[in-house]
């Protein structure tokens, strides 16, 4: 009896952690290049809804995790994400045009994907 009750409990426990996903944890890391007509905007900030396909109502602030860019890279590092769906909104400045500017894209992390990195390109705009 033993046994059959230590079973389901490992048995259990593996499909709870197994079936974590829209999270960090993982093993994927997600490099967002915020563009504006094609051109890279530099120390943008990204912030990320987890299980999400579309835009939150308030990105800046209904979030789950916030990456300020480096202000000399035109690229975010958003490490640590395991598969499933994100939405990436990004801020930035564009100094061409002396604006603030902000866009977003879903993402969708797949299974064949989780441990590797994966490049996405987020339009912002005026």
């Amino acid at each position: 009896m033993k046994k059959i009750i230590y079973s389901s409990i490992v048995i259990a426990a593996f499909i709870i952690m197994a079936c974590k996903k829209n999270n960090v944890g993982g093993q994927c890391e997600v490099v967002a290049f915020p563009q504006h007509h094609g051109k890279s905007i530099y120390g943008a900030t990204a912030y990320v809804k987890f299980g999400a396909k579309d835009l939150p109502a308030n990105p800046t602030t209904n979030y789950d995790l916030k990456i300020v860019g480096e202000p000399d890279e035109e690229h975010i590092h958003i490490k640590d994400l395991r598969y499933g769906h994100y939405f990436i909104y990004s801020v930035g400045y564009d100094s061409a045009i002396a604006q603030a500017v902000t866009g977003g894209i879903a993402l969708h992390i797949t299974w064949s994907e989780r441990k590797k990195e994966v490049d996405v390109n987020v339009p912002v705009t005026e």
